[in-house]
């Protein structure tokens, strides 16, 4: 079962609290929705009208109230889904008055959701909701028509020993036989009558069945021309059916329910058949489309499938090494190098140079890392800082440029803008909601 937090009224389910005493007029619960939507960390809930994402919905069966708090039972099943779900969300809808506009009164998310599952696994939860509603409001619950009463419900009526009382004193509690005609009548209440039956033959004397005939009951499995008694015929039928059964759960005990469990497929087989047909075998499988796969840590180095995320980072890290891009050059050779004019400089860790020289077009690269400190509240809602960098070696043509974050933090969500020109570039550090954040970031570019 989900781990609810408390459950919050929406202010729009405050505003019909106040608007039911204000005019007099009853509060209607009409349903409850579960959804599988995430909540994001700073999501004012109390702001929501509506789940974030439906899935189901359900009727209220049950209510009960103790002062100012009114307790709603709820009963939800996966019969009528054809994807499993975790069920993060469930809203409490109502209205003012019986043609008052229906809204989401109060809504409540799940951190711990636990799973319910497609309709071809059958699961069934049953929910009490306490929401918080002054004792001055007259509240009208929309049933649901379908109710049904728990185990524990039962339970408690059977105990109780002045249920149906009526009903139960005009049953008949017991039958004995006076004579061969008549029979003394005890009912529930105890009390009793006496009735003659007229042309009763009993096993002993009877030569025709007239009226009721009454026989000794054979033992299990007889299979003579011998009469049997009703009670051989429902014993007997008892035991063929157990058989059938053959202790297989309550839910699939009928032909009913193993149709259902079948998704009432005639062709069930064939069906199943031909999905499997549809997917890839775990030895050399062909994927169509778009197969995606989990990224893996940056960490990762085994057999484990790369994403385009997983390996752009990878590339990126490499190249923005300068241990690495260094041990490039030197492998290669300076002598070589610089005859066609190839130069590089890492002395500088934070403004580094290559370039190519004529072999390569005179392509520049170059590496600027950048730190400052957000500005102050923009209307907008972000912050931002300005830093002006200039380029180690100018360009004549700048062909592109890219910029990525070294620090961030959770909590602010960093980013930086970038305006460059030919030999210098205007940096725009921003921050989300928070003035004065420090942060770092890197810029490169390309020209000739």
């Amino acid at each position: 079962m989900s781990q609810y937090d408390p459950i919050v009224p929406t202010i729009r389910g405050r505003a019909m609290i106040t608007q039911a005493l204000a005019e007099e007029k009853a509060l209607y619960f009409t349903r409850v929705e579960w959804g599988d939507g995430v909540k994001q960390q700073d999501a004012q809930q109390e702001l929501f009208t509506g789940l974030i994402h439906k899935v189901i919905e359900s009727g209220v069966t049950k209510k009960r109230r103790e002062e100012d708090t009114l307790y709603l039972t709820t009963v939800y099943d996966n019969s009528k889904i054809k994807t499993g779900f975790y069920v993060r969300e469930l809203g409490v809808y109502a209205k003012v008055g019986q043609n008052g506009q229906e809204y989401l009164f109060a809504y409540t998310y799940a951190s711990n959701a636990s799973y319910t599952p497609a309709s071809s696994q059958y699961n069934e939860k049953r929910v009490t909701i306490a929401l918080g509603v002054d004792a001055q409001v007259n509240v009208i619950v929309k049933f649901n028509s379908q109710q049904y009463a728990t185990r524990e419900e039962l339970d408690a009526h059977d105990a109780n020993t002045s249920s149906h009382e009526v009903i139960f004193n005009n049953f008949v509690k017991n039958v004995t036989r006076v004579n061969d005609a008549t029979f003394q009548i005890t009912k529930g209440d105890n009390t009793s009558t006496t009735i003659t039956i007229d042309n009763v033959a009993h096993a002993g004397s009877a030569t025709s069945a007239t009226n009721a005939t009454y026989t000794t009951t054979a033992s299990s499995g007889d299979n003579s021309t011998r009469i049997a008694s009703t009670a051989y015929v429902f014993r007997e039928i008892a035991s063929a059916v157990a058989k059938l059964i053959n202790s297989a759960p309550g839910t699939l005990d009928t032909l009913d329910e193993l149709a259902a469990a079948l998704g009432d497929d005639p062709n069930f087989a064939t069906t199943i058949t031909n999905l499997l047909a549809l997917k890839a075998p775990l030895s050399s499988p062909t994927f169509t489309g778009t197969p995606r796969v989990p990224t893996a840590s940056a960490s990762s180095n085994d057999t484990q499938a790369a994403s385009t995320s997983f390996v752009k980072s990878a590339m990126l890290a490499f190249l923005t090494d300068r241990n690495f891009v260094k041990a490039v050059m030197d492998a290669i050779g300076s002598e070589t190098l610089s005859r066609f004019g190839v130069k590089y400089n890492f002395d500088n860790p934070n403004a580094w140079s290559i370039s190519l020289g004529r072999l390569f077009g005179g392509l520049i690269l170059q590496g600027i890392k950048v730190s400052g400190t957000t500005g102050g509240a923009l209307n907008s809602g972000y912050s931002e800082g300005e830093k002006l960098i200039t380029y180690p070696i100018p360009f004549k043509e700048l062909l592109g440029f890219a910029s990525g974050l070294v620090d961030t933090s959770a909590t602010f969500v960093e980013h930086a803008s970038v305006n460059p020109n030919n030999s210098n570039a205007r940096v725009f550090l921003h921050a989300l909601m928070a003035t004065n954040v420090e942060i770092t970031t890197w810029i490169w570019l390309v020209g000739i």
